[in-house]
């Protein structure tokens, strides 16, 4: 069965795990709706799920170290930084799956 979200707008990431169930960047890649999470989404279901930056980075196995993660930290840089990465779909499509939010990766 496949997790389709059409797109609609929204301006603020979702405050609860539910919220991130009905936004196009819990889509599959396949969908061909799937769109990329922004720094605030990110950190929002960081936040929600109450994962520190080391718990992030170790759950989608990205280098840490007891200060945290500077790839972490990357995704969640604003986009006009010249620092920010984006984060890659199966990192993100992992935490969405971890999180609850979606069922199949």
């Amino acid at each position: 069965m496949s997790e389709l979200h059409k797109p609609y707008n929204v301006s603020s990431a979702p405050t609860t795990l539910e919220g991130f169930k009905n936004r196009t960047f819990a889509n599959s890649m396949e969908s061909g709706e799937f769109e990329q999470p922004t720094p605030a989404d990110i950190r929002a279901l960081r936040s929600i799920m109450g994962w520190s930056q080391t718990d992030v980075a170790k759950i989608v196995g990205v280098s840490w170290n007891h200060k945290g993660s500077t790839v972490v930290r990357k995704w969640e840089t604003a986009t006009d930084k010249p620092e920010h990465r984006k984060i890659s779909y199966s990192a993100w499509r992992g935490l969405l799956c971890r999180a609850g939010v979606v069922s199949e990766f």
